[in-house]
This record gives C-alpha cells, structure tokens and sequence, in this order.
C-alpha cells in the first residue's frame, strides 16, 4: 500500500510540472490591432484598379468607424463589422478618424497629403525618392498587372504579373531616399507606403498608413544648367599717345591725343587751366575756399569693343578767350574712362605747358 502511495504522489507532482510548463509554454493574450488606411492616386488599369480610399478596420471583429472631417464637419463617414471605409481620399488639412466600437475614438490624423514620389521615379531609372511625414517609416515598391479574362475572352478583374521592393537608404527628416534593384519600366506601378505605429493600453495598437500610387512614366529632360556669365574685366586704361600741341593749334583746330580702354565705354578728356580746384567745383580745405580751375577745352570718344581710340579736345567759349592773347600756360589734362556699365575710373593727371 505504501508503495502504491508513492506513486501516486509522483504522478500528482508530474501532472503539477506539466501544467506550469503548459502555462510558462503558452503565448501572452494580446490585444485588439486597429489600422487606419489612406489610399490615393492611379494605376495603368484606372478603370479595373481603383486605389483611391479610405479604410479601417480591427481584427477581432468589433464594430469599426471611419470618418473625413473638414472644417468640423463629417463629410465622409462610413460604419462597418469589423472593417470600414468608402472611396474617397482626404483633402490636405481634413481629419481622419477611427472608432471602434462606434463612438470610441481609437486614433485621429490631420492628413498632409504624404507620401510622394519624385518624377525622377521614372522609366529606366532605379532611384526611389520622395517626401514623406516626420517620423514615419517609408517603403517602396513596384508591381505589374494585367487583365484577367474569363473564359470567353471577356476581362473580369486584374492579377499581378511581377513586383519588386525599394531599398529605402535615407529617411531624414521629411524625405526619403533609396533604389530599387532593377530599374523601372513603363507599364510598371510605384508605390510609396508610410505607417506609424502606436501602442495603446491593454497591449491593444493602433497603425497608421498612407500610400500613394502611380504608373512610372518617363523621366523628366535634365535641367539645363546655365553657367554663370563670366564676370566682366576691372575696367583699366592708359595713354597711348601724349598730348602734345601749342595755343596757336589749340585755338585753331584743338587738339588730340589716344587713350586705352579694355571694353565697351566712353573716354572723356578735359583739360583745365592750372591754379584752380580741379575737376571745376570748389573744394573747401581747413574753411578756406579755393576757386574752381578754368575748363579750357574738353573732348570724349566712344568705344564699342576694347581698343584705342582717338579723342580730339575743342576749347570752351571761356578757354578760346584764356588763349586768345597768352604766350605760355601750364594746363592740367584729367582724363576719366566709364564703362557701358556705369563703372568709372581716372587716369593719372598730366601736367603740360604749352607755349604760343
């Protein structure tokens, strides 16, 4: 009897160990996931492949609402066993909510019109880029579909030839960079998917997504760019001929020397009478006034390319009179060089004395 006890205890104790093993064995309960899905833009088969519109859904089956709220007023709403949704995308700025059950606000989202593609996610490309909202993980990819035709050649839906996903490399921010392994082609779809995920009490989650879709086209022509035009030459100059002339040729048909210019502008000559401010304004040095220099005789020439040009100087009403009876003066030549551009500069002033 004592040895069928025994057993009976050993029993007991393995039956014991089997049950915490079973208990310690067994996966944690987890809570309800909700998702709230947009959805928006086309397809190569717009008239079988519909994508744009909004959803949500639980998967434990309870009661689900979604709504597009603008302005403070439910525009869209739709209420469903489980899942909800309708085909209509939000606008920028519009809220998004999900409930469930009905008047249980599980989670809500001012929609920003996210993700985008780049038109460089193109025909003959593998690049996958675009802008995306803060925060959310980006995915890409592409996929391929054709008619599905019944058995009268009549077509009754769409199946996927072929797909491929998008190495998402940088996420900074609000864009996100990557590639595909392949390059794209026309005929093929591109999708750009961002979610967020969010844990909620009692280990329940809530998930957002919103996904943009549309045919790969062809790229866009390369932007031309333009260089700079090159920054134009620091205006100079310089004399190439000295004046060199008497009264008696100035006053009888004036007189001319040549002057450099390294690009389109105007020379300007004038020659003053020595004793007197010079150019002709008066000057004010310690308070005391010194008069203006007589102008004499004052000559320009205009320059369409870099070059040198000849510049005859014709006496003034006022200088014909100085030299009209004068046997030696000592003149002060100024000459000014100005671009087409409105830059200016002068050349070392010349003193001369000229004789009768």
């Amino acid at each position: 009897m004592s040895h069928l006890r025994h057993l009976a205890s050993l029993l007991a104790v393995l039956a014991t160990l089997l049950v915490l093993a079973a208990s310690a064995g067994a996966a944690p309960a987890k809570g309800p996931h909700y998702t709230l899905k947009i959805s928006e833009g086309e397809t190569t088969l717009p008239e079988w492949e519909g994508v744009a519109f909004t959803s949500g859904s639980v998967d434990h089956g309870a009661k689900v609402a979604v709504s597009i709220v603008r302005g403070g007023l439910t525009v869209y709403r739709g209420v469903g066993e489980g899942s909800a949704g309708f085909s209509q995308v939000p606008q920028v700025g519009d809220v998004v909510t999900l409930e469930s059950p009905v008047g249980t606000l599980i989670g809500s989202t001012v929609y920003d019109g996210l993700p985008s593609v780049e038109e460089t996610v193109c025909a003959g490309s593998t690049n996958f880029s675009g802008s995306n909202s803060p925060g959310e993980v980006v995915e890409g990819f592409f996929v391929t579909r054709a008619l599905t035709f019944d058995s009268y050649g009549h077509p009754i839906g769409t199946h996927q030839t072929s797909s491929g996903e998008a190495q998402v490399k940088t996420l900074s921010g609000t864009t996100f960079g990557g590639a595909f392994l392949v390059p794209l082609q026309l005929g093929e779809n591109v999708i750009a998917t961002e979610s967020l995920k969010t844990p909620l009490p009692g280990e329940a989650t809530y998930t957002y997504i919103s996904e943009m879709e549309r045919p790969v086209g062809n790229c866009p022509p390369p932007v031309q760019v333009t260089p700079p035009p090159a920054a134009p030459p620091v205006l100079s100059g310089g004399l190439a001929k000295a004046l060199r002339t008497s009264i008696k040729a100035l006053l009888k048909s004036g007189a001319k020397d040549s002057v450099r210019i390294n690009q389109p502008g105007t020379v300007i000559q004038d020659l003053y009478l020595k004793g007197g401010s010079v150019p002709a304004f008066a000057s004010s040095v310690k308070h005391h006034k010194t008069p203006p220099a007589l102008l004499l005789a004052r000559g320009s020439a205009t320059a369409k390319a870099a070059g040198t040009l000849s510049v005859t100087l014709h006496l003034t009403r006022h200088g014909r009179g100085r030299l009209r009876s004068a046997h030696k003066v000592t003149v002060v030549l100024v000459t000014t060089l100005r671009s087409t551009r409105g830059t200016r500069i002068s050349l070392p002033r010349r003193t001369l004395t000229l004789h009768r």
